[in-house]
Parts: structure tokens; C-alpha cells; sequence
């Protein structure tokens, strides 16, 4: 009786930290946008976990390392309920140029995209690049990496517990 409870609880966990975060596939490593352009910004997974709260979710443009992310500006709000998976957003025209990450305030696990860079100039284009094609997108890295470890890392205590259940 125990293992059932164990494996249930086990399962819990798994679908609901599997449930909580995005992937964002776009932007990633290698993708630049332009000061005052627009940015393209994909993401699989959805947040139905977060209830009406879903349609209307906040992307933060961030800065500075994967472990010290600070704040930089609100882009838009995103509906990542399932019913959308894309959008567009004006890159602010104020923006010093850099390297730049998004972080999407899926709550209780926030999720973010790969460090990407932000190019300057007046004379940049301000036409957004077409979505990928699904044979060239590449999988997030970088800093989307640590937000998929630290619910997995539960997962396999939670299996850690359930395995020393059954040896007792």
C-alpha cells in the first residue's frame, strides 16, 4: 500500500512541475533583435495550470548571467492557455544593446528563453523575422535549463522516497 501511495505521489509531482514551465524555443542562442524592431518570441507547453490567470501571463526582459538575472523591462503579456503558442513584441527603442534573456512569470515556476542578443542603431529594421521552421528550431538553452532542472530534481526525490519506502 505504501508503493501505490509512494508512486502516486510520484506522479503528482511529475505532472505538475511538467505543467508549470514553458519552453521557449524562440528566441534562443544565435537569434538577435533589433532596438525599436520587433522580436519574435514561440513557446511549447502551456500554463492551463495557472486557471484564468493564463490568458494574461507577464514576459519580463531580463539582463546579465543565467545565475543573476536582473530586470530590465515588461515586454507584453502572453494567453499561454494552449490556445497560443507565439507573438510579437516591440523591442523598446530605449534598450542599450546587449545580451538579453525572457523570463515568463509562469508561477510557481517561472520559465525563461536562452540569452540572446539585442543589436542598436536607428537604421535597423523593424520587421519580424519569420517564425522558424520546426526542422531548424532548436531547443532552449542556457538559462532554460536550470528552470526544467529544479522541478526534475523534486521528481527524483520524490522517487529517491519511494524507493527507500519499499526497501523498509
Amino acid at each position: 500500500m505504501k508503493f501505490l501511495a509512494s508512486v502516486a505521489a510520484v506522479a503528482a509531482v511529475a505532472s505538475v512541475a511538467s505543467a508549470q514551465t514553458l519552453q521557449i524555443s524562440n528566441p534562443t542562442t544565435g537569434v538577435t533583435w533589433q532596438v525599436g524592431g520587433s522580436g519574435y518570441i514561440s513557446w511549447s507547453g502551456n500554463c492551463a495550470n495557472l486557471g484564468n490567470a493564463s490568458h494574461s501571463v507577464d514576459v519580463q526582459l531580463m539582463t546579465g548571467p543565467a545565475t543573476a538575472l536582473r530586470y530590465v523591462a515588461d515586454l507584453t503579456t502572453i494567453d499561454c492557455s494552449g490556445n497560443t503558442t507565439s507573438t510579437t513584441v516591440t523591442v523598446p527603442s530605449t534598450l542599450t544593446p546587449g545580451n538579453y534573456s525572457l523570463q515568463i512569470l509562469t508561477s510557481p515556476t517561472d520559465s525563461y528563453s536562452a540569452i540572446f542578443a539585442i543589436a542598436g542603431g536607428a537604421s535597423s529594421t523593424s520587421a519580424a523575422p519569420a517564425p522558424p521552421a520546426a526542422s531548424t528550431t532548436k531547443a532552449p538553452s542556457g538559462s532554460a535549463g536550470s528552470v526544467v532542472t529544479a522541478p526534475l530534481m523534486a521528481v527524483a526525490g520524490c522517487v529517491a522516497l519511494a524507493v527507500g519506502q519499499l526497501l523498509l
